[in-house]
């Protein structure tokens, strides 16, 4: 608690300060407010530059341009998708050193072309940027974040190697003593146990004391960009959104939960929380590692060996039945040329033939993916949304609303789901593939997150995924735009502010 104290007062010093600044150059130098106007042109054009004309840029150029000083510093603070400072060049180092370890089984990826050929784009590009597919992996579905921890802490419990954990949020509670008490168990046992969070998610939840605890039971964790070493380069983006638990090398998960008693209900937060997850087993587990030490590499400056972490024996030694193809992959910020998460989605929406299903408990996006999903539905697909009936950030729920006029225009159907909040991150299409992670359908997902998600067609889970989104969309409240058109003028008029600044929330 003392660090979230501590971080709020800095950062309301911040801004408290660029307000007085603002007021101090009008008031008392000319000169030097001309000199912010000169500078905010010099960074309007390096921001067109750099990002050509998207609508993230344009809300900044609109910011920067109307309020010279303080536009500045906010933009300085939240607005860059480059630091500056050599961080970038670091992550990009511990990437092409991870990537040494993945190869590429041509014949797999000629396997699925030949069993879809219509699906073999989305699985190319991934492919180009680095990850590759796989087929000799079994998967499962968790429509619940219950069941997901009740699975998980069972893998844990059995872990011989090693235990790694990645998630943007760890939170003390019933969920978190669980699975401390086993890590604590297994670490005394010899078992490697490294866990990575988010500091910026985790301010709160997980306090010094949570940290200590680990530490003397030789659990190695690591916060993720701290905010107070941040602080001093004003920038507070970057975040790792991405969930990843990894155990033994030959299993591993990801999905939308969190470690968190309200991932598992056991309390009523937002009422029912709905999130999802799956449980790989096999070979694609390899590409969730190595995205594991990347990250892991990058934060503390170590050079893990990464052949001790490759699983020694192949899922054909075990009584599953794999089938389908999998191809995790991950996104982030350093990714400067292509937004591997934004062009995924695109493509899959593009790709569909007869439906495209999407759960996201944010609904943030530009003009681009509006066009995507409007020539899907006009190509005759079926396209349907799934948003939170109750939010967790009532700002970003009005930002989210703010974009269902433009989508049921163009014939896009959208449920918000009445039990609660649906926290899940997925993409079906066709009953062929699907798209199941961290990736929430916004602008910090496609742009400032750093994400995984896994690409996955023709497996047997996609029966799973899909008759679950059924079950969740008779449990919503379908809204149609005769009915959305006649909401209150003050909820339009707030939602049309929100959807002003939308890309900054």
């Amino acid at each position: 608690m003392f660090r979230a104290i501590w971080f709020g007062v800095i950062f309301l010093l911040r801004i408290g300060f660029s307000i007085y600044l603002m007021f101090f150059v009008r008031n008392q130098a000319a000169l030097i407010y001309q000199i912010f106007d000169m500078l905010s042109i010099f960074i309007v054009l390096v921001i067109i530059m750099h990002r050509k004309a998207n609508s993230f840029s344009i809300v900044w150029i609109v910011l920067i341009l109307t309020l010279p000083v303080i536009g500045l510093l906010y933009y300085l603070i939240w607005g860059r998708t480059k630091t500056l400072w050599n961080k970038h060049h670091r992550l990009n180092k511990s990437i092409e050193y991870g990537n040494q370890f993945l190869c590429k089984e041509k014949g797999i990826y000629n396997a699925l072309n030949a069993a879809y050929p219509d699906r073999k784009r989305i699985a190319g590009f991934l492919g180009r940027k680095g990850f590759p597919v796989y087929a000799n992996t079994d998967c499962r579905y968790y429509p619940l974040g219950e069941l997901y921890f009740e699975a998980l802490l069972k893998d844990i419990k059995a872990a011989q190697k090693f235990i790694f954990l990645e998630y943007f949020i760890l939170s003390e509670g019933k969920i978190w003593s669980n699975i401390k008490n086993l890590l604590i168990e297994k670490s005394r046992q010899g078992v490697e146990v490294r866990i990575m969070t988010d500091d910026f998610g985790s301010i709160i939840s997980a306090p010094k004391k949570f940290i200590c605890d680990l530490a003397e039971n030789n659990i190695r964790i690591v916060r993720f960009h701290d905010v107070f070493k941040l602080s001093t380069y004003m920038y507070y983006n970057y975040r790792n959104h991405r969930k990843i638990a990894i155990i033994d090398g030959h299993i591993g998960y990801t999905g939308g939960i969190n470690i968190g008693d309200e991932y598992a209900n056991l309390y009523d937060k937002l009422g029912h929380w709905k999130d999802t997850a799956i449980r790989m087993e096999g070979d694609a587990v390899w590409s969730l590692t190595v995205t594991f030490l990347q990250m892991w590499d990058y934060e503390t400056k170590e050079n893990s060996n990464y052949e001790l972490y490759k699983p020694n024996h192949s899922i054909k030694d075990t009584d599953c039945k794999p089938s389908g193809f999998f191809q995790p992959f991950c996104d982030g910020p350093s990714n400067t040329s292509d937004k591997i998460a934004r062009t995924v989605y695109k493509a899959a929406i593009y790709n569909a033939k007869k439906y495209v299903y999407i759960t996201t408990p944010y609904l943030i996006v530009d003009d681009a993916m509006i066009d995507a999903l409007r020539i899907s539905v006009q190509s005759g697909n079926d396209v349907r949304i799934i948003t939170p009936k109750r939010w967790d950030k009532w700002f970003v729920h009005m930002a989210t609303q703010s974009n269902y006029k433009d989508l049921l225009e163009v014939g896009v159907r959208i449920y918000e789901y009445s039990p609660g909040f649906i926290h899940e991150k997925t993409l079906l299409s066709d009953d062929e593939f699907a798209v199941t992670g961290t990736i929430n359908m916004d602008f910090r997902s496609f742009y400032l997150h750093f994400e995984n998600a896994v690409y996955i067609c023709g497996a047997p889970i996609l029966d799973e995924i899909k008759k679950d989104i059924l079950e969740t969309l008779e449990k919503s409240e379908e809204i149609t735009l005769e009915a959305w058109l006649k909401r209150p003028w003050y909820l339009k008029v707030v939602q049309n502010v929100f959807h002003l600044f939308e890309v900054l929330l």
